[in-house]
C-alpha cells in the first residue's frame, strides 16, 4: 500500500497527527536529533576548519531509529519533514534528508505552530522547502559552541584541581554564571542608606504618607536622619492629631494593554522552576491524545495570528460584551505564522475544563491557567481607573493620600482582581483626625538575587541565548555546582566564582555580554542571508586562538580545598573528603592518600552509587 510519510521530532505527537491525516499517511518520530557532531579532526572538534563545515555522524543511540526511518522513506511516495519550527528543527530536518537519503522532489518541509487538526492540514496543503539560511545559522552556532565549550572546558580542567565538579565552560552558560556572580558582587558591595517612613493613620483603611517635595522622585516619601527632629517638631505642634486638606487632584488613567507571552516572559511569571516549566510547556504543546493545548512554546515572538485573534474577539464579545473587545491588538500577525507568542490553541477550553478533561497534574494546570488567562487579558480592553490624591498640611509638612478605584474593569474581569481603595470624599479646608503618626526606621535594600525566571528574562533582554536553550542553560550552571538555589534565589558558589574569574582573566573578549549578544546578532544575519558562515567563523577563531594560547601560558593553576565530610577514616582516623574520578563521579576517600587508600561510594543523587578501588604506588 502506498503512503506519504511525515517525520516529527517527538513520538508523543505521532498518534495525534496520524489521526488528523488519515490512513494514507504514516507518521514516525526521529526522537530529536539523529546526528551528532563528531570528535574527529583537529583537536577533536569535529570541524573542517579549511571550509568551516561541521562533521556530523549518526548518533549510535539512534541507529535503530535511522534504520526504521530509512525503510519507511524508501517505501513512501513522498516525505514531509515536520520537525519543530525553529533553527534546531531545520537542522534536524537537514540531517533527516541527508542520512535517510530522501530523493530530490520527493520531500518537502512543513511547519505548524500548534498541534491541531486545522494547523496540521494547513501545513500539509502548503508545504515549503528547508531553509538553508536557518540551517547555516544553526551549523555556525554548533561550531562556535563546540570550539568554545571544548577548548575552554579542557583548559579549565588543567588549571583547576580538587573542584567539587568537573570544570566546564560555554558561550552562553558562562554569561549566565557571570550575571549571577556580578549580581552577588552588587549585593556584597551595597552600602545601605538609613531613612524613615512617616505615616498618618487616619482609619483602618486610610493611611497618608509624608511627602518631601525637595527629594528626588524615588525618595519623596523618605525622611533622612538629619531631617527627623525638625519633622517631629512639626508633627507635635498642636493640635497634634489634625491634618488639613489643602488640595485635591483628580485624574483618570487607562492602563496599558498587555503583551502576549514569549518564552522568557512566561518563565519569569511561572511559579515553578525553569526545568519544571519547560517540561510542562512541552506536555501542553504535544497534548494528551487529541491535540495540543498551547502553541509552540520555544518562541521569542509576542505576535498572534489573525485567525486566533478573531476567534478570541468573538469569544470575548459573547462572554463579556462588545465593550470588552480590544480594538488594536499588540502583536498582530497573519495566519499560520511560524513564530507566534505562547497561547492556548482553543480559547473556549477553560483551565478547569482542561484539568478535568485531561486529568492535568498541578504543574500543567497552573501553567495552562497562566497562559490562558494572560492571553485572554491581552485581547480585552484595558481597565479605566479613577485616581484621587489628597494633599494635607501639618505645619510645614505635607502628607499625601492616594486612592484609586475602577471605572471600567476591562481585563480585570478575567481574574476579578481590582485593587480598589475607598474614597473618603474629603473637601478642601476639611480637618481630618489622625489616629496615630507612625515613624519607622528603614534601610535601602540591595538588588535582589536572580531567580531562574528573572535570569532567563535577563538573558533574553541582553540577547544572549535562544528560547530553545534558556532552561537548559540554567540547569547546567546548577548541575555544575557553579550556582546553588536558596529559597528560589540563585547564589554563586566559590567554585563558580573561581572558574568565572579564570575565564574572564583568560578570555575577556569572549566571556562578556556584549560579545555573546553580537554573536547572536551575527547568527540572525546568517539566518536572513545577510552574511555568510566563513567570515563569522574566521573572525571569531583568529581572536579565540590568540586568547587561548595566551591563557594556556599565563593562567595560574589553582587547587581548591577538598570538601570534608563529618566522618573519620576507619583505617587511620584521617579526614574523609569528597573526590572525583576521571569520569567526574564523586567518591569518598581519606585525605592521607597515598599513605592510606581507603575509599567508599558516595551518592548525593547526582550519580549512581559505585565502589572504587585505588592502588598506591
Amino acid at each position: 500500500m502506498s503512503y506519504k510519510l511525515v517525520i516529527v521530532e517527538s513520538p508523543n505527537k505521532v498518534e495525534t497527527i496520524k489521526k488528523y491525516l488519515g490512513e494514507n499517511y504514516n507518521v514516525m518520530a526521529s526522537v530529536g536529533h539523529i546526528a551528532r557532531l563528531s570528535k574527529k579532526g583537529s583537536m577533536g572538534l569535529g570541524i573542517d576548519m579549511s571550509k568551516w563545515e561541521p562533521e556530523f555522524e549518526i548518533d549510535p543511540a539512534k541507529k535503530e531509529i535511522v534504520k526504521q526511518l530509512k525503510t519507511a522513506v524508501k517505501d513512501a511516495d513522498f516525505v514531509y519533514i515536520a520537525t519543530d519550527p525553529d533553527r534546531e528543527g531545520e537542522a534536524i530536518g537537514d540531517h533527516l534528508v541527508k542520512y535517510l537519503k530522501c530523493k530530490e522532489g520527493k520531500f518537502a518541509r512543513i511547519k505548524y505552530n500548534e498541534i491541531t487538526k486545522d494547523a496540521i492540514l494547513y501545513s500539509v496543503e502548503n508545504p515549503t522547502q528547508l531553509d538553508q539560511n536557518l540551517i547555516d545559522a544553526q551549523k555556525t552556532r554548533r561550531m562556535l559552541d563546540r570550539i568554545i565549550g571544548f577548548r575552554l572546558s579542557q583548559l579549565m580542567q588543567k588549571k583547576l584541581s580538587n573542584s567539587p565538579a568537573t570544570p566546564s565552560a560555554g558561550r552562553v552558560q558562562s554569561i549566565a554564571l557571570k550575571l549571577v556572580v556580578d549580581r552577588e558582587k552588587e549585593i556584597e558591595n551595597f552600602v545601605p542608606r538609613g531613612y524613615y517612613s512617616i505615616e498618618a493613620l487616619i482609619s483602618n483603611s486610610l493611611t497618608a504618607e509624608i511627602y518631601m517635595p525637595k527629594h528626588i522622585a524615588a525618595e519623596k516619601n523618605w525622611v533622612f536622619p538629619e531631617e527627623l527632629e525638625s519633622v517631629k517638631k512639626s508633627i507635635d505642634i498642636l493640635p497634634s492629631n489634625i491634618l488639613i486638606v489643602k488640595d485635591i487632584k483628580e485624574s483618570k488613567k487607562t492602563l496599558p494593554a498587555l503583551t502576549p507571552f514569549k518564552q522568557a516572559a512566561l518563565y519569569k511569571k511561572s511559579p515553578f522552576s525553569s526545568s519544571i516549566t519547560q517540561a510542562s510547556l512541552q506536555r501542553l504543546y504535544e497534548g494528551f491524545g487529541d491535540g495540543g493545548l498551547i502553541s509552540y512554546p520555544r518562541t521569542d515572538s509576542t505576535r498572534l495570528s489573525h485567525t486566533f485573534v478573531n476567534a478570541t474577539k468573538n469569544y470575548i464579545s459573547i462572554k463579556y460584551g462588545d465593550e470588552y473587545v480590544l480594538d488594536k491588538v499588540k502583536g498582530f500577525k497573519g495566519d499560520q505564522d511560524a513564530h507566534e507568542a505562547i497561547r492556548p490553541t482553543d480559547i473556549t477550553l477553560l483551565p478547569d475544563e482542561a484539568k478535568n478533561k485531561y486529568d492535568l497534574n498541578n504543574y500543567d494546570y497552573q501553567i495552562y491557567k497562566l497562559i490562558y488567562e494572560h492571553t485572554l487579558m491581552c485581547l480585552i480592553t484595558p481597565p479605566l481607573r479613577a485616581n484621587k490624591t489628597y494633599k494635607f498640611a501639618k505645619d510645614k509638612l505635607e502628607f499625601r493620600l492616594n486612592v484609586s478605584w475602577v471605572l471600567f474593569d476591562g481585563y480585570y474581569i478575567v481574574k476579578g482582581e481590582m485593587n480598589e481603595s475607598v474614597d473618603p470624599d474629603y473637601k478642601i479646608g476639611q480637618l481630618v483626625n489622625v489616629k496615630e503618626f507612625v515613624i519607622e526606621g528603614k534601610e535601602t535594600k540591595p538588588p535582589a538575587r536572580y531567580s531562574e525566571g528573572s535570569l532567563i528574562e535577563k538573558l533574553d533582554d541582553i540577547k544572549v541565548g535562544r528560547p530553545s536553550t534558556f532552561a537548559t542553560t540554567v540547569k547546567i550552571v546548577l548541575s555544575r555546582e557553579y550556582v546553588r538555589s536558596e529559597n528560589s534565589a540563585l547564589v554563586p558558589t566559590d567554585f563558580g566564582k573561581l572558574i568565572l574569574e579564570k575565564l574572564i582573566q583568560g578570555f575577556p573578549d569572549i566571556i562578556n555580554e556584549g560579545y555573546t549578544a553580537e554573536v547572536e546578532n551575527q547568527l540572525d544575519l546568517i539566518a536572513t542571508n545577510k552574511i555568510s558562515v566563513a567570515p563569522v567563523m574566521e573572525d571569531f577563531y583568529s581572536k579565540f586562538k590568540n586568547n587561548y594560547e595566551s591563557a594556556s601560558q599565563n593562567l595560574d593553576h589553582t587547587s581548591m580545598s577538598l570538601q570534608k565530610i563529618d566522618e573519620s577514616c576507619p583505617n587511620d582516623n584521617g579526614n574523609l573528603v569528597i573526590r572525583r574520578n576521571k569520569r567526574g563521579d564523586k567518591f569518598i576517600a581519606c585525605d592521607n592518600f597515598p599513605k592510606c587508600n581507603f575509599t567508599k561510594s558516595y551518592d548525593d543523587g547526582s550519580n549512581k552509587k559505585r565502589f572504587f578501588r585505588r592502588k598506591t604506588k
